[in-house]
Formats: C-alpha cells, sequence, structure tokens
C-alpha cells in the first residue's frame, strides 16, 4: 500500500510524496491518519471560515487525517502535524511551511498583518527543504522581515480575530523503523505540536476530523471502535502505539463521545484528553517525547450513545480493550 501526499502552493501543485505503508502498519495509519491525494477544496468555502481551526478544517479536512487541531480550550488550541516515515537523513519543511500557509491565509482572509517569529526562521534555516519554491519564497520573505520581531512561531494582528502560535514542539511520540529490515535505511515517524493563542474566545467542538469528510470515509466503514482495532489483530490485547490512543480520540468524539485519561499526570483522577494534552505540553522539557505514560486507563465516555463506549487499559508495551467504561 502506497499513501500519496500531495503538497500544494496557493491552490498550485507542487510535488508529490510517496511513502510505502507495508500491511502490517495499515491499520496504525487507519488509527493515527496519513494524508492521501485529496480533491481540492473549493477556495471560496474555507475563506468564509470564521476561526482558524474552521479553516483548516474546511481546507484540510477533505484531504488528510494526519494533520489536526487535537484540543480546544476557549483561548489555545493545539495543533499537531505528523508525519509517516521520513528518512532520517531528509531535511524537510514542507509540514512546517503548510501550518505557516494555513495561518497566513486566514489571517489574510481577516486583513491581518502577519509576522514570522523567530522560532519559524529558526525552524526553516534548519530544514534546506529541495525542490520546493515555497520554501524559497518564505527564506526570501523571513529574510525581508529579520529576526526579532516575534519570539514566538507566528503571529497574526488583527482586530477580527487575531492570534498567535505560541510555540512548535517538534520530535513529539517519536519512533525510528527500518523498512524491510534494512538498518541502513532509517526511517522516522513524529509529531509536531503547535500551541496557539487567540486573542477572542473561540468556539469549541472544531477538532480537523469532526468537520472533515476524510474523517467520516473512514469511519463509516466501522460500528465500534473494537472493530476498527481489529484491523490488526482479533484480539482484545493488542501493542501498544500511540496511534491507537489519538485514533481512540477521533472515534470517540466523531460518534458524540468524550475521551477521559487517567495516569500518574493526572494523579490517576480521570480528565478529558483536550485538557490532559494541554497539561503534558506545558511539562514536556526539550527532550521530553513522549505524549502519555506507561501505565493508564483511557475511558469513551457516550451517553448519547452507550454502545459506543469503551476503555483502554495501558501497561508498558499493551493494551488492553473492553466494551464499556
Amino acid at each position: 500500500m502506497k499513501c500519496m501526499i500531495q503538497l500544494v502552493s496557493n491552490g498550485k501543485k507542487i510535488v508529490m510524496k510517496q511513502i510505502v505503508v507495508l500491511p502490517l502498519i495499515t491499520a496504525t495509519l487507519f488509527l493515527g491518519g496519513c494524508a492521501t491525494t485529496p480533491s481540492q477544496p473549493n477556495p471560496s468555502s474555507f475563506q468564509q471560515a470564521t476561526s482558524l481551526k474552521e479553516y483548516i478544517a474546511l481546507k484540510r479536512g477533505s484531504e488528510t487525517i494526519n494533520y489536526n487541531v487535537i484540543a480546544e480550550r476557549e483561548y489555545q488550541s493545539i495543533l499537531e502535524y505528523r508525519t509517516y516515515d521520513e528518512a532520517m537523513n531528509v531535511a524537510d519543511a514542507r509540514d512546517i511551511m503548510e501550518v505557516l500557509d494555513d495561518a497566513k491565509g486566514y489571517c489574510e482572509s481577516i486583513k491581518g498583518k502577519s509576522i514570522y517569529g523567530d522560532k519559524a526562521i529558526q525552524a526553516l534555516n534548519a530544514r534546506p527543504t529541495l525542490l520546493s519554491l515555497d520554501y524559497v519564497s518564505y527564506k526570501s520573505a523571513m529574510r525581508e522581515q529579520g529576526l526579532g520581531k516575534y519570539e514566538g512561531f507566528y503571529q497574526c494582528l488583527s482586530p477580527n480575530d487575531g492570534f498567535s502560535i505560541i510555540s512548535i514542539k517538534d520530535n513529539v511520540e517519536l519512533r525510528q523503523s527500518a523498512i524491510l529490515g534494512n538498518k541502513r535505511d532509517l526511517k522516522e515517524t513524529y509529531s509536531r505540536f503547535y500551541l496557539i493563542q487567540h486573542d477572542k474566545a473561540q468556539s469549541l467542538g472544531l477538532k480537523t476530523w469532526l468537520k472533515g469528510s476524510k474523517y467520516a470515509q473512514i469511519s463509516s466503514k466501522y460500528t465500534s471502535f473494537e472493530d476498527l482495532l481489529d484491523l490488526e489483530k482479533n484480539s482484545s490485547i493488542f501493542p501498544w502505539r500511540y496511534e491507537r490512543i489519538t485514533g481512540a480520540q477521533k472515534y470517540c468524539t466523531y460518534h458524540g463521545g468524550e475521551l477521559f485519561v487517567s495516569n500518574a499526570l493526572t494523579q490517576f483522577k480521570p480528565i478529558t484528553m483536550d485538557e490532559y494534552l494541554f497539561i503534558r505540553l506545558e511539562t514536556m522539557n526539550p527532550t521530553t517525547i513522549n505524549v502519555f505514560m506507561n501505565q493508564e486507563t483511557f475511558t469513551c465516555k457516550n451517553s448519547a450513545h452507550p454502545a459506543q463506549s469503551f476503555t483502554l487499559i495501558h501497561t508498558d508495551k499493551q493494551l488492553e480493550y473492553k466494551k464499556g467504561e
């Protein structure tokens, strides 16, 4: 199986990046998300967005489920971009530029002023991306602006709905693998987390997969989260994977439920996945890569549709599925 990621610049196709997807990890990509060759959304639809979260959902929600707003507060959001099986010797900033494209695009739609933060400039300088006209354009614009305008990643100055991308956290849930056992061809799978601060209170319930057609296409094929897990192994015990928990969050919330986390960070008291992700991001130091712990419980509570409730018990390298709360 091959997963094609289409990268765009101002609506024009720039490059097709091909990822080889082995049968053993097919289920992981269904759970966590892998971009596919998209049909281009109608630009007029996302230009009418009333928030950055809605803009991203309308623009990207039909083409990928590995690029999402994953946590929401009234004045803050967390954006995740997960990259799969990237060659270790690649210094590629295309995913970072996609985030900048969307931030700039929404800022322009509300007639705001864009400021490249020092963190964005440093991130692009460290990743000399080949064969990308976007990269050349961004480097030129950043040189013209210069450092010292904003210490974070990006800022949109606007009285309408201004916002700042305060920080970028790299190598989240980093995993290395050798395709077909060839250790000379190591690949990396990792996420980048972006913390967004909004100037005005935001509506909640705008996580990208809730508004995008891509996840709806996947979710409609399964009657329960157990069915989705059974793609890989017909058992209640599964190997631990980060994607299984992000997949649980997507499935639970898409079907009207709420996912709760209980572990050492929460003092083993259940809190929502949204709050957990904010707390975890705040406690990460520069070398931290793991979002979750070695012992924890995840519970999908769904009072409207009790049959969709489930519990996942994480113990070191195993994950146990149980139906119901």
